[in-house]
């Protein structure tokens, strides 16, 4: 999204509002086809609003509750990142779900943010709230720096909760919307670009699903 024109921004904004419309996807949390890795084709807001991390604006908004990270927007549109993809796990076997967002910069590091899942306000809608964070970076000699990503979620307090909303799931396409007014725009990811590194994450994403045989 940050190479786009204002026209090409709306555009987007536009097509997505219809799909949703005329989605008939229905309660996509209890979709098979939510789990697993999705890759970010778009990531904004309507009328391209930006992050800066030099803004005192965008800090103040990432504060107070209503606009994202200055640090992970300054990473995610480095001209260095390859890829950048969300894991979704849902609760299974007691186990608690989680949200992955990933940071591919292969084959110098990959940062994930994780959000632990907090339950479904609605059939649709996934509720979170950030839990941490890992920064994976090789070094010169082939070794894995493994580094706490640097925001304090826990100081963050309701800041850090927050809801993703997903009206439209297909086997090749998901939009999702989040509580800050992001859409998002995803394709199934068939895998990382350094599986090596997406390894070290604790616990490691699932692998990615097989498309069903029509």
């Amino acid at each position: 999204g940050a190479a786009m024109t204002a026209d090409e921004d709306a555009e987007v904004h536009r097509l997505a509002t219809e799909l949703e419309a005329d989605s008939t996807s229905g309660a996509t949390n209890d979709s098979p086809l939510l789990p697993g890795r999705w890759r970010v084709l778009y990531q904004g807001k309507p009328g391209g609003d930006r992050t800066e991390f030099f803004s005192l604006e965008s800090w103040r908004k990432y504060l107070s509750g209503d606009g994202p990270s200055p640090i992970q927007n300054l990473v995610s549109a480095s001209s260095t990142v390859s890829r950048l993809y969300q894991v979704v796990e849902l609760s299974e076997g007691g186990e608690a779900g989680r949200i992955n967002n990933v940071v591919d910069l292969s084959p110098r590091a990959v940062i994930a943010i994780e959000a632990q899942l907090v339950g479904k306000p609605s059939p649709s809608r996934l509720g979170f709230r950030f839990s941490g964070g890992r920064v994976l970076v090789r070094t010169l000699w082939n070794a894995t720096l493994n580094l706490p990503y640097p925001v304090p979620f826990d100081l963050l307090g309701d800041n850090a909760k927050g809801w993703l909303q997903s009206d439209y799931l297909s086997p090749s396409l998901r939009l999702s919307r989040g509580n800050k007014g992001s859409l998002f725009v995803l394709v199934p990811e068939p895998q990382p670009d350094d599986p090596e590194l997406e390894a070290l994450l604790q616990p490691p994403p699932p692998p990615p699903r097989r498309a069903a045989a029509a």
